[in-house]
């Protein structure tokens, strides 16, 4: 039998320094990854609901320009017939005939703006609700870092932290693509 059992300690220590400062060193940055994902989540939910907002009036205005550009076809349409049935008829009122074609080429020219603007405003909704749907891809994608991470520091995984912080720097560039494109 040896005089004097030799324990290495080292490795013990190593544990007992770990389970003191709460474990091990990388699972320090994981709250604050956490934390950074949390913040731009919630810029990501506080964008993408304005944006959707928008894109809704947006969509809104653009019907009403359609209606008002149905209103003046429709006027058009009127003036057409009347001006055309007084011409058949050879009516002899040609001022009124000159009034009712002054007004058919003023619903024409109203037609032409009308339809542009709601054109606009359409693309400009659009746009919206893509930004809209990249802030949203970020907000899911950073709550599921937010998770894996907290699923990391309970079990003590690497790995799993590892795949957090994967799908938040994903999130990361969908938040930034939101304001891009």
């Amino acid at each position: 039998m040896p005089e004097s059992i030799e324990i290495e300690t080292d490795k013990l220590r190593e544990q007992v320094d770990e389970a003191r400062e709460g474990g091990p060193p990388w699972l320090r940055y994981v709250g604050l990854g956490a934390a950074i994902f949390a913040v731009v989540a919630a810029i990501s939910a506080l964008r993408s609901g304005d944006l959707i907002n928008e894109a809704m009036i947006g969509q809104i205005k653009a019907a009403d320009a359609w209606n008002e550009y149905q209103s003046a076809r429709s006027k058009e349409h009127i003036y057409t017939v009347a001006a055309d049935g007084m011409a058949d008829q050879a009516h002899p009122n040609r001022n009124r005939l000159r009034a009712y074609r002054a007004e058919i080429a003023k619903e024409g020219a109203k037609e032409q703006t009308l339809s542009a603007a709601a054109r606009r405003l359409e693309e400009e909704s659009d746009a919206q609700v893509r930004h809209h749907h990249s802030f949203e891809y970020a907000v899911a994608l950073l709550q599921v870092a937010i998770a894996l991470g907290a699923v990391a520091a309970l079990a003590r995984s690497q790995p799993a932290w590892y795949v957090s912080l994967v799908a938040g720097l994903a999130g990361i560039v969908f938040f930034l693509k939101g304001f891009i494109s």
